[in-house]
């Protein structure tokens, strides 16, 4: 087969009942985020790729798109949607309310390599809000999290958090030099994909020793028995004893204020049943999650199936830094990304039959006999649409009703009407529901209020 007609790698074409549960899954996550007073918003799917490289630096050239348009400007696709974001706040930040609430659901681009839940298009929906330094906000968006999961029917997973000023604390605590924080940080985000011995070749290769390493692991070695607080409690003792620089000090004991706050109020919230997580979704605090871009700033998380192994499907944290880049005075800002491709694989992981139970949005699958009844049969047809009712008009030239039913019963829809001459006659519909196999003779308004049951 042709390499022409496969689709680029990394890319791929979805079939009519694969863009059914697609879209299943899009709009159960727009109208979650809509029930949470987030506002939709869009932007360009590419921009100035300086703009795209100000918050992760122009290394990330080699991860995203990069091209010249034809007057020579250098633009790159969106590779997310924070640095988009970044950009409209500062654009339209006279026109918009603050507290910010905002969501964009759409297709992101990045050129990495291809893997399971890992493509090069891909789908991503964002939740953020700008405008507030409070601990409410993250409280928010883990809630939004679990009420969208559990209308998702996804279940069996964990939400993971930590806090960017807690690592900054406990890098410096193992001796850790400021300038090779960030090589540090983004070896040990690799820790659970390349293991111990990788991550430590990593830091050799940046100057780092392995005595770091392991005086970073020794700290953050704390007993699975513990609950979070007390692990918290305990961490904060241990880099206080350790760092000399007050102003490190305070900055580890705000981010382990600021997740204990988080902590104690989805604990309130849960024993109250007011909290969006399925029982047993507990939140963890995980003292080696690293959420690798660097422009959080304080709470960071990330959501992780129990059952399949693929990877986070959603994450996200605090960024209160991002918007000063684009010129705007510093705004507190949180925000959780949904990865839609994972969740995807995820359900149809667990439940390999899925796509055959998931039902076709057309109701009704008309066909008339021949030209007379054409007129009638379109009059019909919009009655339907008008109603709301997903209605399918026959384009076929010499109709085989066994043929017709045939094709309509594959694509799963559920009722078959035909209109010949007698239905003109009498000004009725033959009606067959292609499930019970049941056929009666109705008026157009005496089958529009069949379907009004059903």
């Amino acid at each position: 087969m042709s390499i022409l007609i496969q689709p680029p790698k990394g890319t791929r074409d979805f079939l009519p009942e694969e863009m059914l549960l697609r879209r299943r899954v899009i709009e159960t996550i727009r109208e979650c985020f809509a029930l949470y007073g987030f506002i939709e918003i869009d932007s360009p799917v590419f921009e100035y790729f300086e703009l795209l490289s100000r918050k992760c630096g122009s290394e990330i050239e080699r991860e995203i798109y990069v091209f010249e348009d034809k007057a020579k400007r250098k633009l790159g696709l969106r590779f997310e949607f924070t640095s988009p974001l970044g950009r409209y706040y500062a654009s339209n930040s006279e026109k918009l309310t603050r507290p910010f609430k905002r969501y964009i659901i759409g297709k992101v681009y990045r050129y990495e390599n291809t893997q399971a839940g890992r493509y090069r298009e891909f789908y991503q929906s964002d939740a953020d809000i700008i405008g507030s330094y409070s601990m409410n906000v993250e409280n928010e968006l883990l809630d939004l999290a679990g009420f969208t999961l559990e209308k998702l029917g996804m279940g069996n997973y964990e939400i993971i958090i930590n806090n960017r000023k807690i690592l900054d604390g406990i890098i410096q605590a193992a001796g850790i030099d400021e300038i090779k924080k960030d090589a540090a940080l983004r070896a040990l985000d690799k820790t659970a994909k390349i293991g111990e011995d990788e991550v430590i070749k990593e830091f050799k290769e940046n100057g780092i020793c392995e005595e770091n390493y392991r005086s970073f692991m020794r700290l953050i070695d704390l007993d699975d028995g513990l609950d979070d607080l007390k692990k918290l409690s305990i961490l904060k003792e241990r880099v206080n004893q350790s760092v000399k620089e007050e102003k490190v000090k305070n900055k580890t004991n705000e981010g382990i204020e600021e997740l204990s706050s988080i902590i104690k109020n989805i604990l309130k919230a849960e024993a109250a049943a007011a909290f969006g997580l399925n029982s047993g979704n507990a939140v963890k605090f995980d003292p080696l999650l690293v959420r690798g871009l660097g422009y959080y700033t304080g709470p960071i998380f990330e959501i992780k199936s129990k059952d399949i192994a693929i990877g986070s499907f959603a994450a996200g944290g605090r960024y209160d830094n991002l918007v000063e880049l684009y010129g705007v005075r510093p705004e507190g800002a949180c925000g959780i990304s949904f990865g839609v491709e994972r969740i995807i694989d995820i359900i149809t992981k667990r439940d390999e039959d899925i796509l055959k139970s998931v039902s076709s949005p057309v109701k009704l699958y008309i066909l008339y006999l021949s030209e007379k009844e054409r007129t009638f049969a379109m009059q019909t047809a919009k009655f339907f649409r008008l109603k709301g009712i997903n209605t399918e008009l026959s384009v076929s030239i010499e109709p085989n009703i066994g043929k017709e039913i045939k094709y309509a019963g594959k694509k799963g829809i559920e009722y078959f009407a035909v209109i010949g001459e007698r239905e003109i006659f009498e000004q009725k519909l033959t009606l067959k529901n292609l499930k019970t196999r049941k056929e009666i003779s109705v008026s157009v308004e005496e089958a529009y209020d069949l379907f009004k049951i059903f």
